[in-house]
């Protein structure tokens, strides 16, 4: 068990766990959309060591069927890596990457799950998921006795949406209460990806165009259209104060992806 693949695999458990900033959500889907939604408050399967808190309240609200969860940007670590040229040998290139890896990551790479996707002949996204998140997952499941199927980020959930959406935007917004992530491309690539926590949207707004203006002048680019995938309500108040502070610079997409953008599977 581990993070999704680059692109979602073609099959789909119909119920998902959503784990987010201090609260979980039980999703249902049929047919591709969402059929029902139990939010549980106070329930925070992360944790500071990967253990979380209201996990056995979660599980008592699971059908006995084939389930999957999500979790947010906030236990992952996103690293691009630019090379001169990228071995096609699986081995050599997981060694290079590794190597990359080590000479920026100060932590015990040990104790986490490493996974890397080639974007073209040289860049590399690179994750790291806490090996802690998916072992303390797969014991209540197993406990339980339901099948597990399905791991991954809403991350990776939102980055091939947003490269096949018509019109692209040029970034992500993801407000989960004071947990955010910016997701940057530029021509429907991956490019930059930042997470931090604000709390409230002033605080929210105020870092975004921080970000942007960092992207804009590291990767020569103009940063516009976005689109701002929320949790908390606090939509309406982010997209204002962007309106606000940059005049009119930003222009906000909607991205016609249903009530949960955010779970795979849906629409």
């Amino acid at each position: 068990m581990g993070l999704s693949e680059f692109f979602l695999p073609e099959r789909l458990p119909q119920q998902l766990i959503y784990a987010g900033d201090g609260y979980a959500e039980i999703v249902t889907l049929a047919k591709g959309r969402v059929a029902g939604r139990r939010r549980l408050d106070g329930a925070d399967l992360v944790g500071e060591a990967g253990e979380g808190r209201g996990w056995n309240e979660v599980m008592a609200g699971l059908r006995p069927e084939e389930t999957g969860i999500v979790f947010n940007a906030s236990p992952f670590i996103f690293n691009f890596f630019d090379f001169d040229k990228l071995p096609w040998r699986k081995k050599a290139l997981g060694e290079l990457v590794a190597w990359r890896l080590q000479k920026i990551f100060p932590g015990d790479i040990a104790s986490y799950d490493h996974r890397f996707y080639r974007l073209d002949r040289r860049r590399i996204l690179s994750i790291l998921a806490p090996r802690a998140l998916a072992a303390t997952a797969e014991a209540h499941f197993r406990e339980k006795g339901l099948p597990l199927t399905f791991i991954g980020s809403t991350t990776m959930t939102l980055l091939p949406r947003m490269a096949a959406a018509k019109p692209a935007p040029d970034f992500l917004i993801e407000s989960d209460g004071a947990a955010c992530t910016m997701l940057f491309q530029d021509r429907r690539a991956p490019i930059y990806i930042r997470k931090f926590r604000g709390s409230r949207p002033a605080d929210t707004v105020e870092e975004v165009v921080k970000t942007v203006a960092f992207v804009r002048g590291q990767y020569g680019i103009e940063p516009r259209r976005y689109w701002l995938i929320d949790h908390h309500d606090s939509a309406a108040a982010i997209e204002a104060g962007l309106a606000s502070l940059a005049d009119g610079a930003y222009s906000r997409l909607q991205a016609g992806l249903g009530e949960a953008p955010h779970i795979p599977g849906s629409r």
